[in-house]
């Protein structure tokens, strides 16, 4: 499009939608009237936002809208307290304001070559990525699929007639809801599946015997619950894709060096050649050898005990930039460079012996 960057786009806002007492949804088309790209249920867009003094802040958000629809993205916002991005989203973005943002990104998708069937898990505002993947999964007439979602109570809860909708036209979308707080819930409502939290009695008691493909997004204790509760009902680890919000972590026991952080993209960069390369995480006084059996270099730390932070894990958002010494080849291109002596370790790989200030 005339007058972009590489990789980012010019949205103008063509709907605000009033999602719950907490969500706004921001309804986005090319600001020049062209298609937009394609996204794969799961991504997100990155925006840069004016933060309190002035300096440009980072915030991704998931892509919400039915991947199918080219002609829009949508992106729902929950305010939180003192956010920038989410007080822009809801205070500063009228119809017709235009921002640019990066992307689609990610690689928290819907794996479409699996024929199992999904179990996606929401935590509050998590629901965002899974609700693409639930539009995408009803236009699947073969793949059963099974949406829990957790939310306060009933005035924070978003998308219920959208959802509604979208389980009248595909029979095998089931979905579920589990309010904290149960109170004015209408008896009309088919989806409310029960008062408190999404347990593992109630997984037992609403799914069939089936193998699953599950997605976890949400806040960190409910994502950790719910990859216990799917590891104790039997569901191997290398089926559980999940993604944070904000700074990210391994689920887990601490003892589970790699626990899978997402489904399979599309197409995944290749593993650097094994050449035995020496890196030097200096903070932690490890050196190991890299062999090119890890796609990047945040896998490889990881591997070696580490917990680096992350947010994105595709070279987005700037979390996981570190200082080094040496250089790193990028699998991935970065949105932007992170300067000389630095490096986003999610997707980069030595090239030739490294330290990392780790």
């Amino acid at each position: 499009m005339a007058g972009e960057r590489p990789g980012r786009h010019r949205l103008k806002v063509a709907r605000r939608i009033i999602e719950s007492d907490e969500v706004v949804s921001l309804h986005f088309v090319s600001a020049d009237g062209n298609a937009l790209p394609a996204f794969l249920p799961g991504q997100f867009l990155t925006f840069q936002v004016a933060g309190p003094d002035g300096a440009l802040v980072t915030r991704n958000y998931s892509i919400s809208s039915d991947p199918s629809d080219r002609s829009r993205y949508r992106i729902s916002v929950k305010r939180e307290q003192h956010g920038c991005g989410s007080g822009h989203m809801h205070d500063r973005m009228p119809v017709d304001a235009v921002i640019e943002a990066a992307g689609p990104h990610g690689e928290f998708v819907l794996d479409a070559s699996s024929g199992r069937a999904v179990l996606l898990l929401a935590g509050g505002i998590g629901i965002t990525p899974l609700l693409a993947m639930a539009h995408a999964l009803a236009a699947d007439a073969c793949r059963p699929a099974y949406l829990f979602h957790a939310c306060r109570d009933a005035a924070v809860r978003p998308f219920r007639a959208e959802l509604a909708d979208l389980t009248r036209r595909a029979p095998l979308l089931k979905v579920f809801t589990v309010l904290e707080q149960a109170r004015a819930i209408g008896d009309d409502d088919p989806h409310f599946a029960g008062e408190g939290r999404i347990t593992r009695a109630l997984l037992q008691a609403k799914l069939p015997l089936d193998a699953y493909d599950a997605y976890l997004c949400g806040p960190r204790p409910f994502m950790q619950t719910m990859y216990e509760s799917l590891l104790s009902l039997g569901l191997p680890e290398t089926r559980i894709a999940y993604e944070f919000f904000g700074p990210a972590v391994k689920l887990g026991a601490p003892s589970q060096e790699a626990a899978a952080i997402s489904a399979p993209a599309t197409t995944r960069p290749e593993r650097a050649a094994a050449g035995g390369t020496r890196v030097t995480f200096a903070n932690s006084g490890i050196t190991a050898e890299w062999d090119g059996t890890h796609r990047t270099l945040i896998e490889f730390a990881e591997a070696q005990g580490l917990s680096p932070a992350f947010s994105c894990r595709s070279g987005v958002c700037g979390t996981c930039v570190t200082e080094i010494e040496g250089r790193v080849r990028y699998v991935e291109e970065p949105l932007d460079d992170p300067g000389a002596g630095k490096a986003l370790i999610c997707c980069s790989v030595p090239d030739g012996p490294l330290t990392l200030k780790l």
